[in-house]
């Protein structure tokens, strides 16, 4: 018996409804469990808009979204939206880009994560004290009450992209959506950031990863998808398509960052 993909997109397509532009061109890409997928590619080029198609997020006045977006076999786009719900949160996790702006100012970060975790039933109120500190520690943060006890404006970007982390993991998700996670963070908490994914997807999850650092993609590791222009441009295994890629425009990106460490290193030497 074939055990299906986490998540299997065939021909997705995003068409902007006022100008008929489309964002997303017949994108199809397949994660297993266990498995990572990094998209990259230049601003524009569609990333983002894939992953908001699999979240749900886009405003069907706005965007007409068609082809598949299958999640362990079950059409997402074939839902209803109140199925859908049920998965967003705690079988499908979004890390968004900015976690500045992805909590309620107003509540305390304890309260944020325990709120998550009732919602969708994984522990009882009582327990939900001891299973955030946990989520915590395992995300890289060595003084888990404290950080329950402040509220966001308290806490650095590199923080709240661990505790962003903390609250997607600790639901055990199958698909984890990282939309450029470490775009805000210095090398050192970006390199964290990455590690944690990594362990995510040690413990059996799919894991989608959207970036344009190429030295994102590298720590990563796992496949590599290169987009432009809302389409695919090349897909394989990432050492391979960094070190040997077959495509100009996969060449020419390349070409480009390693002309931009370069320029780097000569301007401090």
């Amino acid at each position: 018996m074939n055990i299906p993909a986490t998540v299997d997109i065939r021909n997705l397509c995003v068409m902007h409804r006022k100008s008929g532009y489309l964002l997303v061109d017949s994108l199809s890409l397949s994660i297993s469990h266990g498995s990572s997928l990094v998209i990259l590619g230049q601003s524009g080029c569609g990333k983002t808009m894939t992953c908001r198609a699999i979240i749900g997020l886009l405003d069907r006045n706005k965007f007409h979204v068609s082809g598949s977006i299958a999640f362990e076999g079950t059409d997402l786009l074939a839902m209803k939206r109140q199925e859908r719900r049920a998965l967003y949160g705690k079988e499908i996790a979004m890390i968004p880009q900015n976690p500045m702006t992805a909590f309620d100012p107003s509540m305390r970060i304890g309260a944020q994560m325990q709120e998550t975790l009732l919602i969708h039933g994984v522990v009882a109120r009582n327990r939900a004290k001891q299973y955030i500190e946990e989520a915590l520690r395992q995300a890289g943060l060595d003084d888990p009450r404290r950080v329950c006890h402040s509220y966001p404006y308290m806490m650095s970007g590199g923080m709240l992209q661990r505790v962003l982390i903390a609250m997607a993991s600790m639901t055990s998700p199958r698909l984890v959506v990282a939309d450029e996670p470490t775009t805000a963070l210095d090398v050192v908490h970006a390199d964290a950031t990455v590690d944690s994914f990594k362990e995510i997807r040690k413990r059996g999850a799919a894991v989608l990863l959207v970036t344009h650092d190429f030295s994102v993609a590298s720590r990563m590791g796992g496949d590599l998808l290169v987009m432009k222009d809302g389409k695919l441009v090349e897909q394989g295994r990432t050492e391979t398509l960094l070190t040997h890629p077959e495509q100009l425009y996969t060449k020419a990106l390349l070409a480009a960052c390693r002309l931009s460490s370069a320029h780097i290193t000569e301007e401090v030497c």
